[in-house]
């Protein structure tokens, strides 16, 4: 703070016999630490002067270091904290998700084989009396037409004729309904395609016929007969054609087209023109629990367990759909099923 031998401003010490460090104020305020010693037997004062300040910053600095790595500790905890936490949660959930997926598809298979052996036990009651009732009727009509009195009752022939028809009929039905309960076994096997899409139609061909609801199916001819799991295979079809139904009004239209893709598979589309999907609600139609008839009697599992079941027969399935104009359900289906990838899946995308 000056030239060498130049006088300082700053008043002499007072004498001590060992260095001593004091704080003084400089002409201008500022603090000033001093450190002194006198020399002995000579009028010499050893003095080293430092702004307070600038003696302090290295200190001040580290102190700045440390207090901004704490900060940034304490926050890098935290977030490990929370993300750790968030993660294990999130596991927990999904966890939770798929634990009430997988019991609703037990509780899901359980109904359906409770349904089939219901059908079956139900079928076999009634066609021993119908094979009796049919029995009976058709022994009438040949007593009758040996008869010349009854032979030219066109009255008596026609009501035996009509019983005959409604055994017929009640046969077809109970003969579905075995050939229902009989596909509650897992297990691959050789279908035709247009027959099992016929047999599932069969069930709803009555409201469909009440609420004039026009289906169309289209099957290419080039089709072949498919290895995989016809009961699975039926309540796929059955569980979007309900939703295709439950979707449109009176006098909709139901378009079943079946096509090859490539040569080891073949696609299945089911078409409606029902209220469609909006695209917000396309990208979670299979999510678990998601449900666009809310307060409707929905679930939200129908179309979740539908694409479980289609990936359990190494399939695909896509949606397309468009509000107010309808919505198209596309499976693609392998020609053969291999018995590997018959396995219980609760992944779902």
């Amino acid at each position: 703070n000056g030239e060498v031998l130049q006088k300082i401003s700053l008043p002499i010490p007072e004498y001590a016999p060992k260095t001593r460090v004091i704080e003084w104020l400089d002409k201008n305020g500022g603090a000033l630490v001093i450190g002194y010693k006198y020399i002995a037997d000579t009028p010499f004062i050893l003095m080293v002067v430092k702004h307070k300040k600038e003696l302090m910053r290295p200190w001040e600095d580290t102190r700045k270091k440390l207090i901004w790595f704490l900060i940034i500790s304490v926050a890098f905890i935290l977030f490990v904290i929370l993300g750790g936490v968030t993660y294990l949660v999130n596991r927990i959930f999904q966890s939770d998700r798929k634990l009430i997926i997988t019991l609703h598809q037990v509780e899901y298979a359980n109904k359906m084989a409770s349904i089939g052996r219901l059908a079956a036990g139900v079928a076999h009651e009634i066609n021993n009396p119908l094979a009796i009732i049919n029995e009976k009727a058709g022994l009438m009509k040949d007593l009758f037409l040996f008869k010349k009195e009854y032979a030219g009752n066109d009255t008596l022939m026609g009501l035996l004729d009509s019983i005959i028809r409604s055994v017929a009929r009640c046969g077809r039905i109970t003969k579905r309904l075995l050939g229902f309960a009989r596909h509650m076994d897992v297990s691959i096997q050789t279908v035709n395609l247009e027959e099992v899409v016929r047999e599932v139609l069969g069930f709803l061909n009555k409201e469909a016929e009440f609420r004039c609801i026009e289906i169309l199916i289209e099957v290419a001819e080039d089709i072949p007969r498919i290895q995989t799991d016809a009961g699975k295979l039926q309540q796929i079809i059955l569980n979007i054609i309900n939703n295709a139904f439950a979707a449109m009004g009176d006098n909709g239209h139901l378009h079943v087209v079946s096509r090859m893709e490539g040569k080891d598979s073949v696609s299945l589309s089911i078409s409606d023109d029902g209220s469609g999907i909006s695209e917000k609600d396309l990208k979670r139609v299979f999510e678990p629990f998601f449900s666009t008839k809310t307060g409707k009697g929905g679930t939200g599992l129908g179309l979740s367990i539908t694409y479980g079941l289609v990936e359990q027969i190494g399939g695909k399935i896509e949606v397309k759909s468009e509000l107010n104009k309808g919505t198209t359900f596309t499976i693609i289906l392998p020609l053969v099923t291999e018995e590997k990838e018959m396995k219980s899946s609760c992944v779902y995308s």
